[in-house]
């Protein structure tokens, strides 16, 4: 019980129009083994609709409307200070930063750089492809993973 309410509270400090999972079926560099389960947990709220099912067309238009919510000066481009805001929403874009959407290199990314580049969880949690998690997926990525031991310091993780 008290796990739902923490996803219910996480929803509505994310934002009222939460709207969910996708583009993703290939993680950036390096994330496949390290995506912190906090940020896999997340993904439980982005299930706006409640039906225990997260889509692709859902993080899409979840991304498109934390662009427009990060945009404050309504350019149709996020600077590097605006994109910040966005971790304080999302923990994913802790993972999945300002330079994993700015692919050209630019200084700015723009809402198609965002809603159109894939997310590294989604491919971590969607094993089939389907471009579909349930909620026995999303309450397995719950369970807290183990945490690796550091080889050059035993016992340290």
């Amino acid at each position: 019980m008290a796990h739902h309410k923490k996803l219910r509270l996480g929803l509505m400090a994310a934002s009222a129009s939460l709207a969910i999972l996708a583009a993703g079926c290939s993680s950036p560099a390096g994330l496949s083994d390290s995506v912190e389960g906090s940020f896999i947990r997340a993904a439980a709220t982005w299930d706006i609709n409640h039906d225990g099912v997260v889509t692709c067309d859902e993080w899409r238009a979840y991304v498109g409307q934390l662009f427009k919510d990060a945009d404050v000066n309504r350019d149709g481009k996020l600077s590097p200070e605006e994109f910040a805001r966005l971790s304080k929403v999302d923990r994913l874009f802790e993972t999945a930063d300002f330079k994993y959407y700015d692919v050209e290199r630019k200084g700015y990314v723009t809402e198609s750089d965002m809603v159109d580049r894939r997310n590294p969880a989604f491919v971590e949690l969607d094993k089939q492809n389907t471009c579909r998690l349930n909620t026995y997926q999303l309450r397995a990525a719950t369970v807290e993973q183990p945490k690796k031991e550091n080889p050059a310091i035993p016992g340290a993780r």
